[in-house]
């Protein structure tokens, strides 16, 4: 058995759980981020691939067939004076600026690609200025100079080709980038399948650590207190209670090892009496008459002297002591079951404080400051305002008007009138004071309560009844809602 000091040095069962699921808790969010970095790293990948690149890619294989196109038809038309040839060209150039346009938004963050970009349209311009252009022009211009024609066709091939070269550049570079941006993808999911794996991993480390210190904390100590106290209640008394485990199961160990001793002392003075009880079973029965027969005297002696106290006041302070004694233990028995049945009656009811109970305690708590209680008077069913913005106004006017009483009428009287009917709800507090001294304005107090009840539909006026004073307040009956009834709130 340990004592209460180490007790209290061991670690509590409560710190212990809350470590191990703070521990678990931990591990799962690094799991968890590790494997939601890794999936959003997969997710930024792909979406460059798909969004970008690959568009790109595609973008300047349709901008090299666009070229071609134009290329064709210009040397058709060059070759044949046909003007048909000339729809591929002049679409060829449309889809080419929309695709220039494009492919300057997709490699935006890219300068070689860029540059290559650039490189191309430069080429294209010149290819369709010092070529493409003239070709058709000489062809419309001197269609009878075949020479001239293939003159300038021989020019427009070599600056096309270059303007090919310029394209493949393009294209390659495109490939690259769709390549690295392949990779990042194989690398990003190969990153998130880590952190995944990891994830397990710590998810099967976290079971078995569980497991481990579930068994090693808890399971194990508790298991052995179990056979230690069935042991013991099995009659086994020499038996040890193991106090091994966490605090409140060591708490446990050693309330039960107290037991044991206390039973095991208990034993040795039952078999103490019963080998007393042996040698004189005669001293036993007249200790038990005398047990018996002593105690109701002495019970009775005690309903005597209560009785006495009451016949013989003199004699109040002899037996004041035993009657107080009494008195305290029926004080503390009362005090109990009152906390017990007030802590249920807590439990039990979710109930809004009255409005009628309100008022009365607001007119008692008036009462120091005026000197005197007022009367009250409520009619009707006032508390169904209980829990609507017209109750707490209600207060807060009563409030003011019964300090406003205090402070100014100098009165010995005042009386409080609370009535609800169909036609709404009115407050009446008038007094026999000074009443309204003429010249002197009203106070912020009741202005604010005037402006809070019209807001509410209703009014506050001041009355002077000469003598006193009189302050209604009054609202309306609101209209037929479910939340208003006729009874109490519930």
């Amino acid at each position: 058995m340990t004592d209460s000091s180490a007790d209290t040095a061991r670690v509590s069962l409560r710190v212990l759980l809350w470590l191990a699921i703070g521990i678990l808790v931990t591990l799962f969010a690094v799991s968890a981020v590790f494997s939601v970095y890794g999936r959003l790293a997969v997710r930024a990948s792909v979406d460059d691939l798909s969004e970008q690149l690959l568009p790109a890619q595609r973008a300047v294989a349709e901008l090299t067939t666009s070229y071609v196109n134009q290329e064709t038809g210009q040397r058709g038309y060059a070759l044949t004076g046909d003007p048909q040839f000339l729809e591929p060209y002049d679409e060829g150039r449309r889809d080419a600026a929309a695709l220039h346009t494009r492919l300057d938004t997709l490699l935006a963050e890219d300068a070689p690609a860029r540059a290559a970009l650039q490189t191309t349209v430069e080429a294209a311009e010149a290819w369709r200025a010092r070529a493409a252009e003239r070709e058709i022009s000489a062809r419309r211009d001197n269609a009878s100079e075949p020479d001239r024609i293939l003159s300038e066709t021989a020019a427009g091939k070599e600056l096309f080709d270059g303007l090919r070269a310029r394209l493949a550049a393009l294209s390659a570079r495109t490939d690259v980038l769709v390549a690295e941006q392949v990779e990042r993808v194989h690398s990003a999911q190969a990153l998130a399948n880590i952190a995944t794996l990891v994830g397990c991993v710590l998810a099967v480390v976290m079971v078995v650590t569980a497991v481990y210190l579930t068994r090693r904390l808890l399971t194990r100590p508790i298991d052995h207190l179990l056979a230690d106290i069935s042991a013991v209640a099995g009659g086994d008394y020499g038996r040890e209670i193991d106090t091994d485990g966490p605090r409140e199961v060591a708490i446990i160990a050693g309330a039960v090892d107290t037991m044991r001793i206390s039973l095991l002392a208990q034993n040795e003075q039952l078999m103490a009496a019963e080998r007393a009880s042996a040698r004189d079973d005669e001293q036993s029965r007249m200790a038990a008459d005398l047990h018996d027969v002593t105690l109701q005297r002495v019970f009775g002696l005690g309903l005597t002297l209560t009785s006495l106290g009451f016949r013989h006041p003199r004699l109040s302070a002899e037996l004041d002591p035993l009657i107080d004694e009494t008195d305290s233990i029926v004080r503390g028995l009362r005090a109990v079951i009152f906390d017990l049945t007030q802590s249920a009656a807590a439990g039990r009811s979710g109930d809004v404080g009255s409005l009628s109970a309100s008022v009365s305690e607001i007119v008692e708590i008036s009462a120091s400051a005026l000197g005197f209680t007022p009367d009250v008077c409520v009619e009707g069913p006032i508390d169904r305002y209980s829990d609507r913005e017209a109750g707490a106004e209600l207060q807060a006017a009563l409030r003011e008007a019964l300090s406003n009483v205090a402070r100014h009428a100098q009165a010995s009287a005042c009386t409080v009138r609370v009535t609800a009917d169909e036609d709404g709800l009115v407050l009446k507090v008038s007094d026999n004071g000074t009443g309204i001294v003429a010249g002197v304005a009203q106070g912020y107090g009741l202005t604010n309560i005037r402006d809070r009840v019209e807001r509410l539909g209703g009014h506050a006026v001041v009355r002077d009844l000469e003598p006193g004073t009189e302050v209604e307040w009054a609202i309306p009956a609101p209209k037929a809602s479910p939340h208003i009834t006729d009874r109490p709130p519930t």
